[in-house]
């Protein structure tokens, strides 16, 4: 920062001034730093007191609702000051002058006063002289007044006004970024809360559709009644998928390993479950994904080891690769592979893997038949 000291100071006024200068930079890096608002306020206090070689200081916040001024930060002041006095905020006080007029109050000699009134609190301190200057632009609802005081000087001049001006000008922008930040935080909890609602009503609205599936399948011949068995439990598969997408924190991206050992996980306790003797595993470089392409790769993983754990044997391996237009899906169990009887490329789960794989359809899906045992690899193309 280049300095611009007026040649007929004397040393000390310099060094003052350069002093100031130097505060102003500094707090204008730590107003750019993120922060509790209360600590950037304390910080304004305590720079201001140094800067103008007080022992006091305070941020004055305007309440328009109330018509006051709370002194929300403050240095030097007796307990039960900061947080809880107020000023007025119009003519009746230094304060409420500078944010009526939208100018920098200086004064030196606060009981000769005729433009307003010493308030009770810095009459009760010995406050002698003052200076005032708005926080942010009247035009725009300033937050409110920046004020240091003094009990012993009385020789205040401009170039101190336009420092603590200078102050309040930061401060102000430090204080327009965090309430940004605040507003920011609070949109994305309200927009937490409305999905966690969302969430909720689509994992209902599915749970319903399986009790209507089940219902419907009461009465249903052996042939229709497992159809609408299969479809209840891959509506229920959908589920799983989408309650696992949202436990993963951001619906926007996710961690897609952490995303599918949640499934498999999840699937393996329910093979405990029912008795059992079989392991499924997840072998997958660290990746991140889209939630667009975690959704359907969920499900996709979720058809196929259920297609093994019903018709293969043994361990269950699901290998998932990048590939330069998308993923390579791989699930291999030690079973003796696909039989004719078994649900094939024509079945319906097989038909749902395709679809959301995309790409080629006579390629997306892949059954090696070439090993003595079950494999399916699945292209999914972004």
């Amino acid at each position: 920062m280049v300095s611009v000291i007026p040649a007929d100071l004397t040393i000390d006024e310099a060094r003052l001034r350069l002093t100031q200068q130097r505060l102003v930079a500094e707090f204008g890096l730590f107003a750019l730093g993120i922060g509790p608002l209360q600590r950037l306020l304390d910080e304004a206090c305590r720079v201001s007191a140094v800067g103008l070689q007080t022992e006091m200081a305070k941020v004055l916040q305007h309440r328009p609702a109330i018509k006051d001024l709370l002194v929300a930060a403050g240095l030097g002041w007796h307990a039960g000051v900061v947080g809880y006095s107020t000023l007025g905020s119009g003519l009746d006080s230094p304060a409420g002058y500078a944010l009526h007029t939208g100018q920098p109050t200086l004064s030196n000699h606060l009981a000769q006063e005729r433009r307003f009134h010493v308030p009770s609190v810095l009459a009760e301190h010995g406050v002698q002289s003052a200076i005032n200057v708005v926080i942010g632009l009247p035009a725009q609802s300033p937050y409110g007044v920046l004020e240091v005081d003094s009990t012993r000087r009385h020789e205040f001049v401009g170039a101190d006004t336009a420092f603590l001006q200078s102050l309040a000008n930061v401060l102000a922008a430090g204080i327009a970024r965090i309430e940004i930040e605040e507003a920011k935080d609070a949109l994305l909890r309200d927009n937490d809360l409305l999905m966690r609602e969302v969430h909720h009503r689509v994992r209902n609205s599915l749970q319903l559709v399986r009790t209507m599936l089940d219902l419907q399948s009461r009465g249903a011949s052996a042939e229709t009644r497992a159809q609408l068995e299969g479809a209840a439990g891959r509506i229920m598969s959908i589920a799983a998928v989408h309650q696992r997408l949202y436990e993963g924190g951001s619906v926007a991206e996710g961690d897609a390993v952490l995303y599918l050992q949640g499934l498999l996980d999840d699937m393996q306790a329910m093979v405990d479950e029912y008795g059992e003797s079989r392991t499924i595993e997840l072998e997958m470089s660290p990746m991140r994904l889209p939630g667009d392409n975690l959704t359907p790769l969920g499900l996709i993983v979720t058809e196929l080891v259920t297609n093994s754990v019903k018709y293969g044997a043994g361990r269950v391996l699901v290998r998932v690769e990048r590939t330069e237009t998308g993923l390579l899906i791989v699930v291999e169990d030690e079973g003796a592979g696909f039989s004719p009887a078994q649900p094939g490329r024509g079945g319906l789960g097989m038909r749902l893997v395709t679809a959301l794989a995309k790409g080629d359809t006579s390629k997306s899906v892949r059954i090696d038949n070439s090993i003595p045992y079950g494999r399916i690899a699945v292209t999914m193309t972004f």
